[in-house]
């Protein structure tokens, strides 16, 4: 369903010039936006403690209050519609993943987000997050509401802490990102880092953790300083998990200079949600062996990795940056009038290898495609058992999230 689908099946329900952007903002309008409740009987609501549509919503219809002016079959109508659109939202909502993107301020979150969005013109001009900043995303064609809460301190101790259910529930996924070039900030980022650990297990939610080894830029990365650095936060943020337990946590280094490590980081978080990205992996695996190969990768042409399956770290940094190189080129040659092929062929004779990429099928309402890429001595075998195993991972696909 479209986001303006999504808005227009709650709409009706609403007065014609309430203006609704986001689904789950719904809940907290006033009373009267409804269709049928008048400001009269919002102020008599209110007189009440009844301010909001979930307030309404919290009524239980078997116990309504007495409210003088308001017949009690009216107000059982109104507590009628107003769960109906609890319900809605909630649905609507669960079909959504809710982003945490946590660190300190100038980390780089923010930067993160436009990098996702192809919003590189912006980078440059970003202020700091202020408070909480929510978004309703669709990344590689699924739906996320990304929370970005500001890093500065006055927020971090003054609002997350104090109602940690409002920003810590139900939370899907979680990336917390580090400035991997600001050492003398490293023990205030796993203070953080201590602290939201503390509200997730109090609230009783162990969402997968990614930690983001932010602006590791290509020239740092080859640098004694930055092997230190990563060090350095290890040091400091393992024995945090350990103290914790109960979390699923990841390391993994980007930079906006190379959008391919910030695609390949999302791809890596959202395979943690993902309960159909195991099954794609064994079917990889199957294949790769199948075809005599190294290294195999299932990705989409916007760069999201569906699954892979390898022999070497070695073999699988081959093949998924050779593959998403050759994306890149396949799109420019697509964008200026050139039919997109469905076989793409690298041959490295001297090395005795092959890198092969087939395009299986589009995926989601934008039809992206996506190719497998593999990585082998023997590209015939590709061929011969390729069907075999895109009908295996076709409903696997429409499934990854």
């Amino acid at each position: 369903m479209s986001r303006e689908e999504e808005l227009s099946n709650i709409k009706e329900f609403f007065k014609s010039n309430v203006i609704i952007t986001e689904v789950e903002e719904v809940l907290r309008f006033k009373p009267d936006t409804l269709i049928g409740i008048d400001q009269i009987s919002a102020d008599k609501l209110k007189e009440n403690n009844i301010k909001t549509i979930q307030d309404l919503a919290n009524i239980p219809e078997e116990n309504l209050p007495e409210i003088k002016g308001i017949l009690p079959s009216i107000l059982s109508k109104w507590v009628k519609i107003a769960k109906v659109l609890e319900k809605a939202v909630g649905e609507q909502l669960k079909a959504h993943k809710k982003l945490l993107l946590i660190g300190l301020d100038n980390g780089g979150k923010s930067s993160i987000l436009a990098v996702l969005q192809d919003k590189f013109s912006i980078i440059k001009s970003l202020l700091p997050t202020k408070g909480v900043k929510r978004e309703r995303l669709d990344f590689f064609g699924y739906p996320i509401v990304s929370w970005d809460l500001g890093g500065q301190v006055q927020y971090r101790e003054k609002y997350y802490f104090n109602k940690p259910e409002i920003f810590f529930t139900e939370v899907d996924l979680i990336l917390y990102v580090i400035d991997i070039q600001d050492p003398e900030r490293f023990e205030e980022s796993a203070q953080y880092f201590d602290e939201v650990l503390a509200s997730l297990e109090e609230l009783n939610e162990s969402a997968p953790i990614l930690i983001v080894l932010h602006k590791s830029d290509q020239d740092f990365r080859k640098t004694l300083e930055w092997q230190q650095n990563v060090r350095e936060v290890k040091d400091l943020f393992n024995p945090l998990i350990d103290k914790h337990g109960g979390f699923n946590v990841d390391y993994y280094d980007t930079t906006v200079f190379q959008k391919e490590t910030i695609m390949q980081m999302f791809s890596i978080a959202l395979k943690k949600v993902s309960e159909t990205s195991e099954i794609i992996e064994n079917i990889l695996e199957d294949f790769t062996r199948t075809v005599n190969g190294k290294a195999t990768s299932l990705i989409s042409m916007d760069g999201l990795i569906f699954g892979s399956f390898h022999q070497t770290n070695t073999d699988e940094m081959l093949v998924n940056n050779t593959a998403i190189m050759l994306q890149v080129l396949i799109n420019f040659h697509s964008s200026i009038g050139l039919i997109r092929e469905k076989s793409i062929k690298l041959d490295f004779p001297l090395n005795g290898f092959t890198i092969n990429g087939e395009k299986l099928f589009e995926y989601s309402d934008l039809q992206i495609p996506v190719y497998l890429w593999a990585l082998t001595e023997n590209p015939e075998l590709i061929e011969e058992n390729l069907d075999y195993f895109k009908k295996q991972l076709l409903p696997l696909i429409n499934l990854f999230l």
